[in-house]
């Protein structure tokens, strides 16, 4: 304990440069972080606030190697070499960090080779989310539980981005086989096109496909719909629902499980 105190004693100009220096550079990450932010909320372009947040990420990278470059100065270590930048590369390629230069330059492809933004729903190495955070490094991705995955940038090498094209939303339900499926049909038709005003998120349709199956139970009829991207599941909901008071309203049979019994001698129900 001595000994320390003893240290920083000898060195007490170098210790105060160097606390300087950190406190430095916490303020100009701190004041980094409010602009981006601030930025950020004024803008609606995804593309423009993905670059804007990997640029904090890279300006984040340079101030720690200027910390670092400051205070070995401070201590007397001499910097020209890490300065003329042949040091730089050797110290890191002599510490191993191979993996970190790949995760570096990743992240620089995956934003300017526009893989996805900040806000797209993607599904990266079997993780299904948004994006909510795109850095220099890694790549941060929530579910719709709440959960957030952290993936490094070079080890991104499949990515599924459901944000680039709008959605489509499938809805198939069953209609008992003694109704009459053209008159349904003809009532879906018409009264079909009323689930645009509910849903503004609807970009095309609902477009009635038709009957696509002879199940067991009864006849399938299948309805599709175009909508924003990743905003068709509360559509489909939406249609179900429509249909379920339709049916009601006409009273149309939507077939169920259930049990028939003959007597075999007279051939009826039971």
């Amino acid at each position: 304990m001595d000994k320390i105190q003893q240290f920083f004693t000898n060195n007490t100009k170098k210790t105060i440069a160097s606390a300087i220096v950190f406190v430095i550079f916490f303020i100009l990450i701190f004041v980094l972080r409010y602009i981006v932010a601030r930025f950020s909320k004024k803008q609606h372009n995804k593309r423009i606030i993905t670059i804007s947040k990997l640029t904090q990420s890279i300006m984040r990278y340079l101030l720690a190697i200027i910390l670092i470059i400051a205070l070995l100065g401070i201590w007397g270590v001499d910097v020209k070499p890490l300065l003329a930048g042949a040091g730089v590369i050797g110290i890191i390629i002599g510490f191993g960090a191979q993996s970190l230069i790949k995760d570096l330059l990743s992240g620089i492809s995956i934003v300017f080779d526009n893989y996805y933004d900040i806000d797209d729903i993607v599904e990266i190495k079997g993780f299904k989310g948004r994006v909510i955070e795109v850095g220099l490094k890694s790549t941060r991705i929530q579910d719709w539980k709440g959960q957030v995955k952290i993936i490094a940038n070079g080890e991104i090498t499949e990515i599924i981005n459901f944000s680039k094209n709008p959605s489509i939303g499938v809805v198939e339900f069953e209609v008992a086989y003694n109704e009459n499926i053209d008159k349904i049909l003809s009532i879906l038709d018409e009264r079909i096109l009323g689930i645009k005003d509910l849903f503004p998120q609807i970009v095309e349709g609902p477009n009635i496909v038709g009957v696509t199956k002879l199940a067991s139970g009864g006849v399938t009829i299948r309805i599709t719909v175009k909508t924003i991207s990743e905003q068709h599941y509360a559509v489909e909901r939406g249609i179900y629902k429509f249909i379920k008071e339709l049916f009601e309203e006409y009273n149309i049979e939507i077939p169920y499980q259930r049990m028939v019994i003959y007597d075999q001698q007279s051939n009826n129900k039971l």
